[in-house]
């Protein structure tokens, strides 16, 4: 099971965390892939990660928040591996634009059309770029876009961050039922926190890693091999069967309704026997 031998994949944000654990573990499943993102360094040493599994690897290095350069990526990709089976939208983030961050009072328009584009844009027409190959090619193939919990839970202060996510997973639901009639099937993962880069700031100690790690009943931050488990089942013919769906992949934090579970925590009642 779970055999991605043939199979060509292109992932974005494929140089480090999340992106790099997808790259390598479709490697591991057999399949060549095409990475992308700014950083060619970080390219180069996934690429040559992915060579050491004896498959091939792509480096495209593009800003992902150039739509056009995006889009001419996918089909750039397709042409060096031959086909395309798997595009992972993964590229995305918090732009450094101020007012991408904080009370929505204070956002600007700057702020708003970077992460839109970053987090909305790119992947949207990357997907339907790969929808006209993998419809020509006649093959079906899958369409993966990774999102965030803040898509399903806003986060104050990530107000933008959060609608961007939101609209990801509206899209992926359409593209899922407009591409389904060419066997594509479109899904996305929605993470809690992963020990990657952008979430170092709440991690940096001991102390900072245990008091997230409480938010969770599986009692840990998520690391980016716990996407990667979730995105080869969701791209493999495995998932043949699944499309349009989002995968919470957040530790147990959905396992209950209780939105207060986290302050009772950190703020226990006190024993009305002593008071």
């Amino acid at each position: 099971m779970f055999s991605f031998e043939g199979k060509k994949a292109l992932v974005t944000g494929g140089g480090r965390g999340i992106g790099r654990a997808i790259a390598l573990a479709f490697a591991r499943q057999g399949a060549d892939v095409a990475l992308a993102a700014r950083g060619r360094d970080e390219l180069d040493a996934v690429a040559g990660e992915i060579r050491a599994l004896g498959r091939k690897a792509f480096i495209h290095v593009v800003d992902l928040a150039d739509t056009d350069r995006a889009v001419n990526m996918v089909n750039a990709a397709a042409g060096e591996l031959g086909s395309l089976d798997i595009l992972v939208n993964n590229a995305g983030g918090i732009t450094e634009v101020p007012g991408s961050m904080g009370p929505l009072a204070e956002a600007t328009v700057d702020a708003f059309d970077a992460m839109y584009a970053l987090n909305v844009r790119t992947p949207l027409f990357a997907a339907v770029a790969a929808c006209r190959l993998m419809s020509r090619q006649g093959n079906g193939g899958a369409i993966l876009n990774i999102v965030s919990i803040d898509a399903l839970f806003p986060a104050p202060t990530e107000g933008i961050y959060g609608s961007a996510k939101a609209a990801v997973v509206n899209l992926t639901k359409v593209l899922a039922y407009e591409a389904g009639k060419d066997r594509i099937r479109v899904n996305a993962i929605a993470p809690g926190v992963i020990d990657t880069r952008l979430t170092e700031q709440w991690l940096r100690t001991e102390d900072q890693r245990a008091d997230r790690a409480s938010f969770y009943p599986l009692n840990r931050v998520g690391i980016p091999d716990d996407i990667a488990g979730a995105a080869v089942y969701l791209c493999s013919d495995e998932a043949e069967w699944v499309s349009g769906n989002v995968l919470y992949v957040t530790g147990g934090q959905l396992a209950t309704s209780d939105v207060f579970r986290w302050v009772r925590a950190h703020n226990p009642v006190p024993d009305s026997s002593k008071i």
